[in-house]
């Protein structure tokens, strides 16, 4: 049956336009004029904002574009397509998912008979294929199917376009004809129809999400040249769109700028102020203000030629003077991720922040005190205490106050190491500790604890973290070339509650992602986003090597993958620590000139990574992997860091407390520490307390 809200939009829709002779348009405070937005005519039918809902409306590529989500009722009647049997039906598209068999467009009557348009359809054996065309009417039903290169570009928009004359159907995916047939009806034979976009009208279940724009239901069958060039037209600023610049409202590094625009386009980049932001050699070298010459407004324009067409766009760019308005906003962003979300009960609160502003601290609410700026439990037995602190940040006459919600535990006395060893097909995970972070012994007697009965029962690449309530959550890759990851919690690294085996990569043709793998995958916390980053590798397309992303708030429902992490070359590995107000990513470059580790750094885990240091070679041998890193608890601010010699299964180890342009790498000599057993595969490391450790030990004794 016709969904029932569909059913009373109908009818609603109709009764308004008896009643008031045509649709009132609803006020709206920003518009931009566009052929999208001109009144249906004999010839031309559009979506626009007299028949968006108005919460729905966004601004997009030279013209409205319209939010799809489960709640939006994108609907309408066509004259075009009821009345004739043939029609061009065009629109742009930018979905945020490309998850099998989600609706883009359906056509439906209250006799059932129907036309939908689905993206990816997945076959039998599982593999996938593209978009599928189903139309069923007079007794008819009929299915067009394209292959797997005519797919949606996730995060980009795409053109769609259906052509109908008569019986004959074509689909053109960005210009191209991805599938053409009879269909054994004309669209008008779908009589008294209800139009919806980005949902299935009749079966109501998931929706594509996302956005559309410039909706165009023609009555006429466009040529193929005619597609392609419309095309062509509007796709320069569809890439151009896309391209952000990380940092931009406070950019302190030199940029690094491609040189291509979709890997085939030539760049150039200008600047409207090279005193301060210079053009060379593909990277944008910035020069500080002085105090006197202020913060810095500057203009960075790309421009490019495709098909013999000039296109540019401006990007804004602020280079701010070093003044005290400047440090104490640096500081108020990067003192939550500095300090994380988990403190220690006995450890001192910062009193400076990176950026040298005074901090004075308050307990706002919580079983906790202060004395001296340490953290006091009120009661001693308490291992978890939920507290929220207000910080206040000074520089000179100008302060900003920053509320910080965290969960104190008890001083950490040890660490736990997870690995993975076995025979090929039968691998399992390991867990062994340490007190100092340089030696270590098995639990367990060096049997498996992390096991699985669910998909392939292969747990590989263990990684434990804590979510921000200080309890456990542990991570693995399925096997070798599997789309999800196996996901633990625990209270105690004791016992193991809530297993499960959850899909996290998809196929997508536009991020590069073949969605068979999810190699490594680690977590970290985003404290602007407040939800959890979920990380893989999946570096199988030679046009692109992604760290890829996921985020959840419960480590159950996950949302479509993005690339986080994507410097041109293909990477796995990826493992993320805080420090010194931001975020930096140790990876494994695959190229085989490197097979090393470099890093990469950001203030904004939403942007992604984009600064990389991979110009010098941190450590002088080929054929190391599987980063992880550990802070000292003995030495206030220093890390170790840990990589995988994996031909000759040993590990190197370095200490450091700089990352970036002043990194301090020092590594230590191989008697300097000792591992489990000869055999340490992928693992990571997490501080524990002596409560903690205590249960451990006894447990697996």
């Amino acid at each position: 049956m016709i969904s029932l809200s569909i059913l009373n939009k109908m009818i609603l829709s109709l009764l308004s336009l008896c009643l008031l002779g045509g649709c009132q348009k609803n006020p709206k405070t920003t518009h931009v004029a566009d052929t999208s937005l001109a009144a249906d005519t004999a010839e031309v039918e559009y979506y626009n904002s007299t028949k968006a809902p108005e919460w729905t409306w966004r601004e997009g590529i030279k013209m409205d574009a319209y939010l799809l989500t489960s709640d939006a009722e994108h609907t309408m009647e066509s004259t075009i397509l009821n009345g004739s049997d043939t029609a061009t039906l065009s629109f742009w598209i930018k979905p945020s998912t490309n998850v099998p068999d989600l609706p883009l467009i359906s056509v439906v009557n209250e006799q059932q008979e129907m036309m939908k348009l689905t993206n990816l359809t997945a076959r039998e054996d599982g593999t996938l294929q593209g978009m599928a065309l189903q139309m069923k009417a007079e007794g008819q039903e009929q299915w067009l199917i394209s292959n797997s290169e005519f797919t949606l570009n996730t995060h980009r928009y795409n053109q769609i376009v259906i052509v109908f004359e008569g019986t004959q159907a074509t689909v053109y995916l960005n210009g191209q004809a991805a599938m053409t047939g009879q269909m054994g009806a004309s669209i008008n034979q779908i009589e008294k129809s209800w139009l919806v976009v980005g949902k299935d009208a009749i079966a109501y279940g998931d929706c594509m999400e996302g956005q559309f724009q410039d909706f165009q239901i023609r009555k006429k069958a466009l040529s193929a040249s005619e597609i392609e060039d419309e095309f062509d037209r509007f796709y320069p600023e569809v890439l151009l769109s896309e391209i952000t610049i990380p940092n931009a409202e406070d950019l302190r590094e030199n940029l690094t700028l491609y040189p291509e625009v979709d890997s085939q386009y030539e760049a150039q980049w200008t600047s409207s102020n090279p005193a301060f932001l210079k053009v060379e050699n593909n990277e944008g070298v910035i020069t500080v203000p002085t105090p006197e010459q202020g913060d810095q407004q500057i203009t960075l324009t790309l421009s490019t030629k495709i098909k013999n067409r000039q296109f540019q766009r401006d990007f804004p760019i602020t280079i701010r003077a070093q003044t005290p308005a400047t440090r104490l906003l640096r500081d108020v962003k990067a003192l939550p991720i500095t300090l994380g979300t988990l403190l220690n009960a006995g450890s001192p609160l910062p009193t400076v922040g990176e950026n040298d502003s005074v901090i004075e601290w308050k307990v706002v609410s919580g079983e906790i005190r202060l004395e001296n700026n340490v953290l006091i439990k009120i009661n001693p037995e308490d291992e978890r205490v939920p507290v929220q602190l207000e910080a206040t940040l000074r520089q000179g006459d100008q302060q900003e106050t920053v509320t910080i919600e965290a969960v104190v535990l008890d001083a950490y006395a040890g660490y736990i190491l997870s690995y993975f060893n076995g025979d090929l097909g039968k691998e399992t995970g390991k867990l062994a500790y340490s007190l100092d972070g340089l030696h270590w012994t098995d639990l367990n007697q060096g049997q498996a604890i992390l096991t699985s009965k669910l998909g392939t029962g292969r747990v590989r690449d263990p990684f434990i973290g804590r979510d921000a309530e200080g309890q456990f959550v542990i991570l693995a890759t399925e096997g070798y070339d599997n789309p999800s990851i196996y996901v633990w919690k625990s209270e105690d690294l004791v016992n193991l509650s809530d297993h499960g085996l959850h899909r996290i990569a998809w196929f997508d043709k536009g991020l590069y992602s073949t969605g068979s793998r999810a190699w490594a995958p680690e977590m970290t916390y985003d404290f602007v986003a407040g939800e959890y980053v979920i990380y893989y590798s999946d570096a199988q397309d030679p046009k692109s090597g992604s760290m890829f992303a996921v985020t959840t708030q419960d480590f159950e429902t996950f949302t479509y993958p993005k690339s986080l992490f994507n410097p041109g070359y293909k990477v796995i590995d990826g493992t993320i620590l805080r420090m010194h107000g931001q975020y930096w990513m140790l990876y494994k470059d695959e190229r085989e000139a490197a097979q090393t580790i470099f890093y990469a750094g950001t203030q904004d885990l939403t942007a992604g990574f984009t600064r990389r240091y991979d110009d010098l070679f941190i450590y002088n041998r080929k054929y190391i992997e599987g980063p992880f890193t550990l802070p000292s608890l003995h030495e206030s601010g220093v890390f170790y860091l840990y990589v995988d010699n994996y031909p000759n299964q040993r590990f190197y180890v370095a200490r450091f407390s700089q990352l970036g342009e002043d990194a301090d790498f020092e590594w230590l000599a191989e008697g300097d520490y000792t591992l489990p057993n000869n055999d340490v595969r992928h693992g990571s490391a997490i501080p524990v307390t002596q409560k903690e450790l205590d249960r451990i030990l006894q447990a697996y004794s």
